[in-house]
């Protein structure tokens, strides 16, 4: 039997760690061409336009926020409110319906009141108008004029017509009341577009005050009267 040369035996065992002796690392273009692409991976870099966008929508965001807040406080101190406006007279004078025409002066006498305790008023020019019913009868136009915080301001109007067509059924209505009731009830509408001031603060508003069934005595044997009753608030919208 032949003896097996011993230096000739096959190697048993675990492999030598990783690098082996003298052996070198493959360079990183052969890793990566080997299946290591970690080895060059770069994260991608945001587009700095689309950042800069980004930021800029943030803070118009938060300074409407913040805009809208200050805002929100501001009113809950101030606390804005419309104008009150009574009547405190109204007469009528050289009043006639006949043939369809009416003639007839209206005499008032307003009071307008601030109820702010922080805020003046400025009222652009009044339009002021008196209506039977649904229909204008006539109409004028008031300065324009200041109101300090809480003041209150007598403002003196006449509206007047002469001989104006009006409709048969509205003359039949008018001549009823006078009848019937010995006065007539006339409305009261008035507009105008006042400026609200605090310091630097300025805010326009569109107001209308409406004065409804204000009743006048006018017998029909007469043709004067005055108001019925003692001063009338009127709405405020």
């Amino acid at each position: 039997m032949q003896q097996q040369d011993p230096n000739s035996r096959p190697a048993t065992g675990y492999p030598y760690p990783y690098p082996y002796p003298n052996q070198q690392p493959p360079p990183a273009s052969a890793s990566a061409a080997n299946g290591y692409p970690y080895q060059n991976y770069h994260a991608p870099q945001p587009d700095p336009r689309a950042l800069l966008i980004r930021r800029l929508f943030i803070a118009l965001m938060v300074s409407i926020l913040i805009f809208g807040l200050i805002l929100f406080i501001f009113l809950i101190v101030v606390r804005p409110q419309l104008p009150t406006v009574y009547i405190n007279s109204l007469s009528v004078s050289n009043f006639n319906v006949s043939n369809n025409q009416l003639t007839g002066n209206w005499d008032l006498r307003l009071r307008f009141e601030n109820p702010n305790s922080k805020m003046s008023l400025y009222y652009d020019t009044v339009l002021c108008a008196v209506y039977y019913g649904d229909d204008s009868l006539s109409e004028t136009r008031l300065q324009p004029f200041d109101q300090g915080t809480k003041d209150q301001t007598p403002i003196n109007a006449t509206l007047s017509v002469s001989g104006t067509y009006v409709e048969r059924q509205l003359a039949d209505s008018i001549g009823k009341a006078r009848a019937e009731k010995g006065s007539v009830e006339f409305d009261l509408r008035m507009a105008s577009v006042v400026t609200f001031r605090y310091g630097v603060y300025r805010r326009r508003r569109y107001v209308r005050v409406y004065c409804d069934d204000v009743a006048v005595g006018v017998p029909g044997n007469s043709s004067s009267g005055k108001m019925v009753g003692s001063d009338k608030r009127c709405n405020s919208y």
